[in-house]
């Protein structure tokens, strides 16, 4: 039986109807966008075209002055004074000149009428800019009328000069007053001081303003040259005594100076004696000379004469040793009464310290009343001589002139801004327009029976070609099936080639991506987040989770540590690894037809947990975060069943642990 195409019934005439006008009614707007952006261009245009020409123009005077003294010719320049020129601006800009000007331009003069401008609007109008690294400042007058701005500028400088004027002859007066009633006073104080300090010094017997040209200074400067003399002697006295003693003790010779010649004469007798004794004996026998007469009286000379000897020795001795002592004792008996008049004198000689003290206190207390006379005497001669005040010297480099060009505003700069930002408003009403019938066109859809059919210019023409000529009823799948694509991972025959042939870095590489870690936690991975004694790995991605670590991944870590990484210890980055999976899938001679990626295999990971009916929702405690839609489409591979928890599911992929260990 041959079967009819289904009908088309009009199941809502009305909303059909206002549908069909919309949509005629937006066709008919589509010729009209080159109208629609040329009545925007134009009407922003000739707007924002009247604002710019029709803003007045603004014109600018000034005037230039120095604000400080002028220095001599053989003087270099003061240098540049900022504090100073930053007052001189506030003291222009204060309000009590600012009125001034206002009174005089209102005022006016023969030659010219009046100006009425209030105070509000002449600090408006004006404006003092100092020039860098200078004294100068820039007296700046800015307006719409350019006749009026230099009689504005002129009026303000003549103003500041007649108020520095008034200021000076209004303080130089009580100024000058004030210095000669100080000279006065400072006068009467130190004729006062200076009788006082005459007095002290008759007083206490000051003689002189030096310290040591006193008596009783001069005296104590003597007493203790004296002793120091007297304690040297007595030193010297000493050690000469000690000296003769141990000269005795040692058995040496100690004779006064006018014994020595008459010791060394009977010495030198005796040694004579002596020589001829030695003669004699060697010729004769005692006994022979003892019976000659000539001969027996040389042994008997010699006696003597050495008797007389040691007699002069010990006299000597006393006589020498009597001296150092008694000159000892004299010199200890000088030292003993220099201290004491040392002694009595110092008293009296703190005493006129003490005095002398008081009469330098008085002395510099007069100095400074003279040094304070003469400095005010020196201020007086300069405020006489010249007294700026307030107002310093000023000297008017250069008078306001009368502007022939305005500076602003800028009517071409503002012509070409306000015609482009009328371009960018007609865009933008095109893109309006265009936006709205897009979505208008999106709401229109016909419904037929059971089929929603959109606007033809929003699908191909084709889609109207596939329309079943019969009513069928077309089974029913999750519609997220439909947006996802093929997920069959890797076959456990490639992955087992895939570590056949793989190094010990390409092998960590693979266990980690086959554990549900993507590259970028492979990147930030770290050498403590591996836990070999507990056999876990802490991913510390958001959100953090920690997975049982893969036998075989322990196994390489235990025995290798961490590889992915250059030869200077930087990890491996995103592309390196993927090109390290390029090379592996080379290297194991893979079909290149599908590209193995760090996304496929961690894909193959979690299609292996699906597969064995992990619950969907326990997914991102073993793989990290997974979006809700690619969720969904990992769901179609699910098996039928039961659903368990990550407990109950073996998390570790199968992987020969022969070939590793």
């Amino acid at each position: 039986m041959k079967q009819e195409s289904p009908r088309l019934e009009n199941t809502t005439p009305v909303e059909e109807k206002m549908t069909r006008s919309l949509l005629d009614h937006l066709t008919r707007l589509k010729p009209t966008r080159l109208v629609i952006f040329t009545s925007v261009f134009l009407s922003c245009l000739l707007l924002s075209l009247g604002f710019v020409f029709l803003q007045p123009a603004t014109y600018q005077s000034y005037a230039t002055l120095l604000t400080v003294a002028k220095t001599a010719i053989d003087q270099a320049s003061r240098e540049a004074d900022i504090q100073h020129v930053a007052i001189q601006k506030q003291v222009l800009l204060g309000s009590e000149l600012l009125t001034e000007t206002a009174d005089r331009l209102r005022k006016g003069d023969d030659a010219e009428a009046g100006i009425n401008l209030t105070h509000a609007a002449i600090r408006d109008m004006l404006d003092v800019r100092p020039v860098d690294d200078t004294n100068l400042v820039e007296m700046v007058a800015e307006g719409n009328e350019p006749g009026l701005l230099p009689r504005l500028i002129n009026t303000w400088i003549d103003v500041y000069l007649d108020a520095r004027s008034a200021e000076i002859a209004r303080s130089k007066g009580s100024t000058v007053e004030m210095m000669q009633e100080e000279l006065v006073a400072l006068t009467e104080k130190i004729q006062q001081k200076r009788l006082e300090l005459e007095q002290f010094r008759q007083h206490n017997e000051i003689v002189s303003t030096e310290r040591q040209d006193n008596e009783a200074l001069a005296r104590l400067k003597g007493l203790t040259d004296s002793l120091n003399k007297a304690s040297e002697e007595e030193v010297k006295a000493k050690a000469r005594l000690d000296t003769i003693r141990k000269s005795i003790e040692r058995g040496q010779i100690v004779v006064p100076n006018e014994d020595t010649r008459t010791l060394s004469a009977l010495e030198r007798r005796a040694q004579e004696l002596r020589e001829q004794l030695e003669e004699l004996d060697r010729q004769y026998t005692r006994e022979y000379m003892a019976l000659s007469p000539d001969l027996k009286v040389i042994p008997d000379k010699l006696r003597a004469l050495e008797d007389e000897i040691q007699h002069i020795r010990r006299k000597g001795q006393t006589v020498v040793v009597s001296d150092a002592e008694q000159e000892y004792a004299a010199a200890r008996q000088a030292t003993r009464s220099i201290q004491e008049q040392l002694d009595q004198h110092r008293k009296k000689a703190a005493e006129f310290t003490a005095r002398f003290t008081e009469h330098d206190a008085l002395k510099s207390d007069l100095e400074e009343l003279e040094q304070l006379y003469r400095d005010t005497q020196a201020r007086l001669a300069q405020i006489e001589a010249q007294h700026t005040g307030k107002y310093p010297y000023v000297d008017v480099i250069e008078r306001a002139f009368l502007p022939h060009h305005p500076i602003g505003p800028d009517y071409l700069w503002n012509a070409m801004i306000a015609t482009l930002a009328s371009l960018l408003l007609g865009l933008t009403a095109i893109w309006i327009l265009e936006f709205l019938m897009h979505k208008e066109q999106e709401k229109l859809a016909i419904h037929l029976s059971g089929i929603h059919l959109h606007n033809q210019d929003n699908l191909p023409h084709s889609a109207f070609d596939v329309l079943p000529s019969t009513s069928v009823n077309l089974p029913r799948q999750p519609a997220q099936a439909l947006e996802h694509t093929s997920m069959n991972g890797l076959t456990p025959q490639q992955i087992a080639t895939l570590f056949q042939t793989a190094n010990i870095r390409e092998k960590q590489l693979l266990l980690l991506l086959l554990s549900g870690l993507t590259p970028d936690e492979i990147t930030h991975l770290q050498q403590d987040d591996i836990d070999l004694e507990h056999n876990s790995l802490t991913v510390r991605s958001v959100p953090a989770r920690t997975i049982p670590l893969h036998p075989v991944l322990a196994a390489l870590y235990g025995k290798y540590g961490h590889c992915l990484t250059d030869p200077a210890g930087n990890r491996l980055n995103q592309e390196e690894l993927e090109a390290l999976l390029i090379c592996l899938q080379i290297d194991a001679d893979l079909s290149a037809d599908n590209q193995i990626s760090a996304e496929i295999l961690r894909q193959t990971y979690i299609l292996y947990l699906v597969r064995q009916g992990i619950r969907l929702g326990d997914l991102e405690s073993v793989t990290g975060y997974i979006s809700p839609t690619e969720l969904s489409g990992y769901g179609t591979y699910a098996p039928a069943g039961t659903r368990y928890p990550v407990e109950s599911v073996n998390l570790f992929y199968p992987i020969d642990y022969k070939q590793d260990v």
